[in-house]
C-alpha cells in the first residue's frame, strides 16, 4: 500500500517504496524498546538496555554482512537488519523488564494484539483501495483506503480490546466514550 501512497505524495519521485516498507518495522521496535529501555533506566538497571543494543546491533551486522551482498536482496538487507536489531533489542528488554519488575505486561496484549489489529487494517485498506482502484482515480482510491484504515484499525483496537475501560477513560472525553461503547456492548 506504500507504493500508492509514495504516488499520491511524490508523483515525480516514488521509487523506494519497498525499502520504506521494511524500514517502517522498525519504528514499532524501535518505540516499545525506548519506552522499555526508560523504565529499566528509571528502576536502577542501567546495562540492560545497552546490553540489549549491542546484542541487537551485533545480529544487525550478521544480516548486513550476510545479506548486502546478495544481488538479489541488495540493499534491502540493511533495512531488514535493521528491524532484526531493534526486535532482538525489544525482545532482550522486554523478557528482562518481566523479571526484574512485577507488571502485568503480557506479550499477547502489548505486542500480539496490536500485530493483529494492524494486519487487520492492511488488509481491508488493501482491498478497498484495490476495489476502488478500478472504479475512481487511483489518488482518490489512496485516500478512500487510507481513511477507511484508520477506521479499520480503531475498530480492531475495540474489538481486541486492547485498552481496558479504565485506560479509555483517560482519554479526553474518555467517559462518554466508554458510555457509547457499554451501550453497544463491546465493552
Amino acid at each position: 500500500m506504500l507504493g500508492p501512497i509514495l504516488n499520491l505524495l511524490f508523483p515525480n519521485a516514488n521509487d523506494g517504496a519497498l525499502i520504506l516498507q521494511i524500514s517502517s518495522l522498525t519504528i514499532i521496535f524501535t518505540i516499545l524498546d525506548q519506552t522499555i529501555n526508560g523504565v529499566l533506566q528509571g528502576y536502577g538497571k542501567l546495562m540492560i538496555p545497552t546490553f540489549s543494543l549491542a546484542c541487537g546491533v551485533f545480529v544487525k551486522f550478521i544480516l548486513n554482512v550476510t545479506l548486502i551482498p546478495i544481488p538479489e536482496i541488495g540493499i534491502y538487507g540493511a533495512a531488514i537488519g535493521s528491524v532484526a536489531c531493534h526486535l532482538v533489542a525489544f525482545t532482550i528488554a522486554f523478557t528482562l523488564l518481566r523479571k526484574y519488575i512485577k507488571l502485568n505486561l503480557t506479550f499477547s496484549k502489548f505486542v500480539i494484539k496490536p500485530i493483529l489489529a494492524t494486519i487487520m487494517m492492511c488488509i481491508c485498506s488493501y482491498f478497498i483501495y484495490l476495489v476502488f482502484k478500478r472504479i475512481i482515480v487511483e489518488r482518490l482510491a489512496t485516500i478512500i483506503a487510507i481513511l477507511v484504515a484508520v477506521i479499520i484499525f480503531v475498530l480492531s483496537v475495540l474489538a481486541l480490546k486492547i485498552f481496558t475501560k479504565d485506560e479509555l477513560e483517560m482519554l479526553p472525553a474518555g467517559n462518554k466514550f466508554v458510555k457509547i461503547l457499554e451501550k453497544l456492548k463491546i465493552y
